[in-house]
């Protein structure tokens, strides 16, 4: 065989071991599929040892926040977090705010810890609000307790 030859079948070889490589090689190919819940979705999801399943807590965030918030998505968060503060003080633990998303719809963490019920390491509550006229609406809400030991085998949104 000619060198000529072997420069010809060693480039058609890479040709087609570069054409498979782009045809099966995707780099989404083993990717999980992309999630289609919506932040601030009550979606259940598959919750960690210690952490509850979340619990849609809409209604109540919709009642303790019943108006839009014009301000801005860091001064948005720290009003839910008052919100959430000025209840019953002795129910509530420290409320801080754990992320501010940015972009719409503005996704916001709360946090609280220390709390009355020793079974709850913390709570985290998820509020989402979309944009309008008058400002940022809650428009969903979920929970989500880590708990001090276990999650309540009966209950999966309850710690044991």
């Amino acid at each position: 065989m000619s060198l000529r030859s072997v420069r010809d079948v060693f480039a058609a070889g890479a040709v087609v071991i570069g054409v498979a490589a782009c045809g099966s090689g995707s780099s989404t190919a083993n990717s999980p599929a992309p999630s289609t819940a919506k932040p601030g979705s009550t979606a259940s999801t598959s919750a960690s040892p210690g952490a509850t399943a979340w619990a849609d807590v809409t209604a109540e965030w919709k009642s303790r926040a019943p108006g839009p918030f014009a301000a801005g998505p860091d001064a948005v968060a720290e009003d839910l977090a008052a919100a959430w503060r000025g209840g019953d003080t002795s129910e509530v633990g420290q409320i801080s705010v754990a992320t501010v998303g940015t972009g719409e719809p503005l996704v916001v963490v709360l946090r609280e810890t220390g709390g009355a019920d020793a079974t709850v390491a913390s709570t985290d509550v998820e509020v989402t609000l979309e944009g309008g006229d008058q400002g940022w609406a809650v428009t969903a809400a979920r929970a989500q307790k880590t708990c001090a030991g276990s999650v309540d085998p009966t209950d999966p949104t309850h710690c044991a």
